[in-house]
């Protein structure tokens, strides 16, 4: 399979030492907004690799992979090369789906994946969709995870002043993309899974942790479901180390012939 890897940052860096290792993958192109990006990955895997745009990435691949930014998925689901038959799409901007929903509602012929990242429980969420009554996410993340965010921007809050835990945003889907961007995809998965129009985010900065932990709590006429997840931030502290290994999960099921949970 023909693989264009779209953002060579962490997540993006990652995914690529796992692709040059698997049999049934070719990285065939790699793209980045900053050329220094590229350049450093291609040093770092000594990679025999083509640097392309997202147009020449989409237009020549069979997997392409979203590592980048919400912006880039609007581009990718903008281009009509994308929606061709047995192409493949893995996006893990997954905020840049909801905020292009009929964008994503148009593409007919691609797979689209979206792996679980940083949480679990996709699937049962999913599976009880159409009986939710309520759906909560809790985030809880260091001040240096959510340090930048537009949101704390904005609303100037000095979150190296905390000496407490404490809740700095709650709201609705929406408004958590738009001021988290880079915190709160789990987010995104967790509508496109469940469907729930009124989803509520609650972000919590923690001084004292080490961890990211993001709690789901669900009700419905199928009962209750209330998942935890505590993981260690990647090298980027804004990314779970789980939602790297979540993509890669993805990536080794993508063409197995029986799937557990998909």
């Amino acid at each position: 399979m023909k693989v264009a890897l779209i953002g060579c940052g962490n997540i993006g860096g990652e995914i690529a030492a796992y692709l040059i290792n698997r049999k049934g993958f070719t990285l065939h192109s790699i793209t980045d907004i900053d050329e220094r990006n590229t350049k450093d990955l291609i040093n770092k895997l000594y990679l025999n690799v083509k640097v392309s745009s997202i147009e020449q990435a989409i237009a020549e691949a069979d997997l392409i992979i979203e590592a980048a930014n919400k912006e880039v998925v609007k581009q990718i689901l903008s281009n009509k090369a994308i929606d061709k038959k047995k192409k493949k799409l893995l996006v893990m901007s997954t905020g840049g789906l909801i905020e292009n929903i009929d964008l994503l509602n148009k593409i007919k012929r691609c797979e689209v994946h979206v792996p679980s990242g940083a949480i679990a429980g996709l699937d049962a969420i999913a599976a009880v969709a159409g009986d939710i009554e309520s759906l909560t996410l809790s985030t809880t993340k260091s001040p240096e995870s959510l340090e930048g965010s537009p949101f704390i921007v904005e609303n100037k809050i000095d979150l190296f002043a905390l000496k407490t835990k404490k809740t700095i945003f709650k709201g609705a889907l929406k408004e958590a993309i738009k001021g988290f961007p880079k915190n709160i995809n789990i987010a995104a998965s967790l509508f496109l899974a469940s469907k729930f129009v009124n989803l509520k985010i609650e972000i919590v900065a923690d001084p004292s942790t080490k961890f990211n932990t993001h709690r789901i709590n669900c009700k419905g006429k199928f009962g209750e479901l209330n998942v935890e997840v505590i993981n260690f931030p990647s090298k980027n502290p804004k990314t779970s180390y789980l939602a790297i290994q979540s993509a890669i999960s993805v990536l080794n099921n993508i063409n197995t012939n029986y799937k557990i949970g998909y």
